[in-house]
């Protein structure tokens, strides 16, 4: 196996980085190829069978299946940052072909943001662990209770550090920013490399693992009470039901309603009866130790994914031997490529992504609106690989003319569009058809889009602080259908994101509306009057971007787009649209058209409205009824009678 694990953090003094490697170590252990990463880029190079994301900041952002290591309380989620924020990290949640979790708890919470996504995924028990290692007992002559903690949240147990600060047993390590207010037991930062925290535990013979509330309450255990039992020390748990269930009698617990200073009273009774009664003491690191080698190394959990892995590539079309048969199910699909401005590399990494699909049954249909010198010697290339339609037409300066002259081209039985700049994963075919052909009364499948950014030019850096390359990818669309978005064009499906059965192609579709730019947005305006929309809830496509918006194919706010959007407004003036199932009833374009498309008079009279109803309602609070209305509310609450919030 080969994987690699994508560390939003790397180089930086956080958890995820001293997990990273650990998990490499364990899968060195197990024969198996490993690398950290910070981009898609060193992902892409080291051509992984999977990866795992170790937080939750980073969404799926390559063609490869990517697992998100779920060690985070669901509260999280809700609490993160701003509502954007919040919005975004679900959505890369979702973007995740399956998920490695830390409780029940969190099977539930994934199981419900799952719900109704039609998205085949797994769950498997992961936990923020250690590397296997062999038993080494510690020295408990003079115990020393060691905690680390970076207190990435802020100062954490704040007052229960204060109090241990003053034992001499007491060792602390982690950032000194986030330890300034101890005195006597703080020690330095150690080494995040996977040995050196192991390697300090066992020396002092006793670690410290607490947990925030929102973990307890979750059940989520912390590396914590992993490394302790791994590197052999006595553990000293404040009590959790996930260490409790797992770990029993083998560690120590502190009763969590104590306060700081009993807590503080009970770990010293524990240092001394350990320091008195080391053979016991180590018949407990022992079995604890024994428990985790059995059940909880990152070998066993690294191991515990494969089988799952192996099942999902294929419920996916992640498995490249389907290449091998061609099944007579699979109908037919062509791709619509229009070619004439991109160089050779940019249309070989169009074709190639093509030529990858695990689907079988694929035919292009080349739309050449200029003359390209390499391109017949580049088409050759593919012989054998799919079968290949050359259309020759005239640039007339429509975009939409090589648009349509594909369309009109299209024999197979579903049919989709790929920018001669842009790519498509390897399962993206199989997963769109895979969905078309579950329902017949779905016309169009479409996925998420991820956003590339390249450049050759100096000022585009891909290096960053840590001389490491730079992330350029983006997860840019993710979302399910959404009419009302479409009608006043915030658009969220990419020309190279859908697949839609060619049954739709009529003469609306056929004739060319000689469009300057902005001809994506008619066809899919176009057939949305004709069918329903399905959302994959996977990101398997690709468009790529220059370091400029000049270099790219956007028209955005200039008068090119203008001209265009003004023509297609008129094209569906008073055009309804038929339900869907998120439409409950016909939608009248115009209408939204209208709403997106407000003037600052619009602004003036939404303004002007706004202080008709605030003068109504201060009228309407002088009046008799108004004053009774209070009265009333007033002599409720002296008699204590139960009013509703709502009304007050």
């Amino acid at each position: 196996m080969r994987i690699a694990i994508y560390n939003e953090f790397f180089g930086e003094n956080f958890a995820e980085t001293e997990l990273a490697e650990r998990i490499c170590l364990a899968a060195n252990n197990l024969g198996w190829e490993s690398i950290e990463v910070a981009s898609s880029i060193e992902i892409k190079k080291f051509n992984p069978d999977f990866v795992l994301v170790l937080h939750f900041k980073t969404p799926k952002l390559t063609g490869f299946p990517t697992y998100g290591c779920m060690w985070n309380p669901p509260d999280f989620f809700d609490q993160y940052e701003t509502a954007i924020k919040r919005e975004k990290a679900k959505e890369n949640i979702l973007s995740y072909d399956a998920y490695l979790s830390s409780s029940v708890q969190i099977n539930t919470w994934l199981k419900d943001i799952l719900f109704g996504t039609n998205k085949k995924f797994f769950i498997a028990p992961f936990y923020t662990s250690c590397h296997q290692t062999q038993y080494q007992m510690p020295s408990l002559d003079n115990p020393h209770l060691v905690y680390i903690g970076t207190n990435w949240d802020g100062t954490r147990f704040q007052e229960l550090f204060q109090h241990l600060d003053t034992k001499d047993y007491m060792e602390i390590y982690g950032p000194q920013k986030a330890w300034k207010h101890l005195k006597h037991s703080y020690k330095g930062l150690l080494p995040f490399d996977g040995t050196s925290v192991l390697n300090t535990l066992n020396k002092a013979g006793l670690g410290l693992c607490l947990h925030k509330e929102e973990h307890r309450r979750s059940s989520i255990p912390s590396m914590r009470i992993f490394e302790i039992v791994a590197s052999g020390a006595v553990a000293i748990c404040e009590q959790h039901p996930f260490i409790k269930e797992s770990f029993g009698d083998s560690v120590f617990y502190i009763s969590s309603d104590l306060s700081p200073i009993e807590k503080v009273n009970q770990i010293s009774r524990y240092v001394r009866w350990i320091q008195n009664n080391q053979k016991d003491a180590l018949a407990m690191s022992a079995e604890a130790h024994k428990i985790f080698t059995e059940k909880y190394s990152f070998e066993n959990l690294l191991l515990g994914i494969v089988q799952h892995h192996k099942k999902l590539i294929r419920e996916k079309g992640f498995f490249t031997t389907f290449n091998n048969t061609k099944r007579a199910s699979d109908k037919s699909v062509e791709i619509i490529v229009r070619v004439g401005d991109r160089d050779a590399s940019m249309v070989k990494r169009c074709l190639d992504s093509i030529a990858s699909q695990v689907y079988n049954n694929i035919g292009v249909i080349i739309v050449k609106y200029k003359q390209l010198d390499y391109l017949d010697s580049l088409l050759k290339d593919y012989e054998g690989k799919f079968p290949i339609k050359t259309i020759e037409t005239e640039f007339s300066g429509f975009r939409s003319s090589q648009m349509i002259a594909g369309i009109n081209a299209v024999d197979a039985e579903y049919f989709g569009f790929l920018d001669d700049d842009d790519s498509i994963h390897p399962n993206h075919v199989y997963s769109l058809v895979s969905l078309l052909e579950k329902s017949n009364e779905i016309g169009v499948a479409y996925s998420g889009s991820i956003r590339v950014w390249e450049s050759n030019k100096s000022d585009f850096s891909q290096i960053n602080k840590h001389n490491l390359l730079q992330e350029t990818s983006e997860l840019a669309y993710f979302e399910p259908f959404d009419i009302n978005k479409l009608l006043i064009f915030n658009n969220f499906i990419t020309s190279n994101s859908f697949i839609a059965r060619s049954s739709l192609i009529d003469e609306d579709l056929k004739n060319d509306p000689e469009l300057r730019v902005a001809e994506d947005m008619f066809l899919l305006l176009n057939l949305c009057r004709k069918t329903k929309f399905i959302f994959t809830y996977e990101a398997t496509c690709e468009f790529y971007w220059r370091s400029t918006k000049a270099e790219n194919s956007t028209f955005e706010g200039n008068d090119l787009w203008e001209e265009s959007i003004k023509r297609i407004r008129h094209m569906f003036w008073k055009k309804s649209f038929p339900s869907s199932r998120f439409i409950l009833s016909p939608v009248d374009i115009n209408s939204s058209f209208t709403q997106a498309n407000s003037n600052i008079d619009d602004l003036e009279e939404l303004q002007f409205q706004l202080q008709y109803t605030l003068n109504v309602i201060e009228a309407i609070k002088t009046s008799k009824f108004w004053k009774l209305r209070n009265a009333w509310f007033q002599l409720k609450k002296a008699l204590k009678i139960p009013m509703d919030d709502q009304l007050l």
